[in-house]
């Protein structure tokens, strides 16, 4: 079972202050920090989101939910056995949660993507398979490569420990795949391109993704209502 969730950021949150409430002082602290209004706004609703989540499948409040960090900063929740993750990029914050290790990414695709991520942080195979796409492309090529390895190794949850160059990605007809020797399990992955200028990639120890058709985009004001509210996600109408 793996769940993917969106919501759209706001331009505006008026009730910004009491949803802090629900973010642990640590990262308060940093949500508070950011000078771009917009960014504490991503980085404020990828903690509720992750919240939402798990509150929906553990059917809890959410002073209930208990997350801590590995050594490497992964978060994750001792309440149950669900795994998570979150990304966010331009107007967009992505979580998923699953019954087994996930990882995902969303990038907005900007034209002025940097070459030199392409030349520190690919492999010689990613490399060698950018430069062989035609120019029309690159760009859409770069950012399939690069959220698919931000997937990956925020599944693999040992940080910056794992070089981004040390593993490659290869995508054909045939599917995506992966030539890594860091573990010894089996990944496999998904994208998803339904929101325009925008890439999604999510990596799963399980071959068991959703659909496009069933992926939840999220409503603010409804995730809004469920924490100040302090609902218990157990009816279906919260859920959607």
């Amino acid at each position: 079972m793996i769940e993917i969730c969106l919501i759209k950021v706001p331009v505006h949150i008026s009730n910004y202050s009491e949803l802090m409430n629900f973010v642990c002082t640590r990262k308060a602290r940093r949500i508070e920090s950011y000078l771009n209004k917009i960014d504490a706004y991503r980085s404020l609703l990828s903690e509720l989101l992750m919240k939402y989540l798990l509150m929906k499948h553990l059917k809890c409040h959410p002073s209930d939910i208990n997350i801590q960090t590995n050594t490497y900063g992964k978060p994750y929740c001792i309440n149950g056995d669900y795994e998570f993750n979150i990304s966010h990029s331009g107007e967009w914050v992505i979580g998923v949660i699953g019954n087994c290790d996930v990882g995902i990414d969303i990038e907005e695709m900007k034209a002025n993507y940097e070459d030199e991520i392409i030349k520190n942080y690919f492999s010689s195979i990613e490399y060698a398979s950018y430069n062989q796409t035609p120019t029309e492309m690159k760009k859409e090529h770069f950012y399939d490569l690069w959220t698919l390895k931000e997937a990956f190794v925020k599944n693999i949850g040992l940080g910056l420990s794992i070089p981004l160059d040390s593993f490659s990605i290869e995508t054909s007809h045939n599917g995506i795949s992966i030539v890594q020797g860091i573990s010894p399990y089996p990944y496999y992955f998904k994208q998803y391109n339904f929101i325009n200028g925008y890439k999604i990639s999510v990596c799963s120890k399980m071959n068991e993704f959703p659909s496009e058709q069933q992926l939840k985009i999220k409503e603010f004001s409804s995730l809004e209502k469920i924490f100040l509210n302090n609902l218990i996600l157990e009816e279906d109408k919260y859920y959607e």
